[in-house]
């Protein structure tokens, strides 16, 4: 754990940097919290919402500005850091979980892949990638695909040997 914190702590010092740039601070705090926590953590999802607020005043004086941002980038971090000086990290079994996940979107790409083009894969993945994408947004690519596609690949995921000796336990 004193590996993971020292991680923490230069990313804390880097917030009081003459030149601190927040979006490369941001990327490289996130990749520190994503090989420490794992990736999707909550902590990440602080990181990523801290952000300049660009009203009217701000846009003629960016001095207070970088100096309010900066305290909230210290804020968020510290209290990252005393949590996990509290309660610990979590145990390495999130290691296993992530690849047990991995496993299984490989298995439902897979049974994607053998229904799909390259270039209708490449169309579904740039939607389902989208923030804003909806159920309908996805039922109304696959159908533009052909009436079978989604049937097809729902019935390779429901004949794997995992699926079938797990239904119904």
């Amino acid at each position: 754990m004193e590996k993971e914190l020292e991680l923490l702590y230069s990313r804390l010092r880097k917030v009081e940097e003459r030149n601190f740039d927040l979006h490369s601070w941001k990327q490289g705090t996130i990749a520190v919290l994503d090989s420490i926590l794992g990736p999707g953590n909550m902590k990440t999802k602080l990181i990523e919402e801290v952000d300049f607020h660009n009203s009217s005043w701000s846009l003629r004086d960016t001095t207070g500005d970088v100096d309010s941002i900066k305290k909230t980038c210290a804020d968020v971090l510290q209290t990252i850091i005393m949590e996990i000086e509290t309660f610990g990290l979590a145990e390495k079994d999130i290691s296993e979980k992530k690849k047990e996940r991995n496993k299984e979107h490989s298995i439902i790409e897979e049974a994607i892949r053998k229904e799909l083009s390259q270039s209708q894969l490449d169309e579904l993945i740039e939607l389902i990638k989208n923030k804003e994408v909806t159920f309908v947004d996805v039922v109304d690519k696959l159908k533009r695909y052909g009436y079978e596609v989604a049937p097809r690949i729902l019935a390779s995921l429901l004949l794997l040997p995992e699926f079938k000796n797990s239904v119904g336990k």
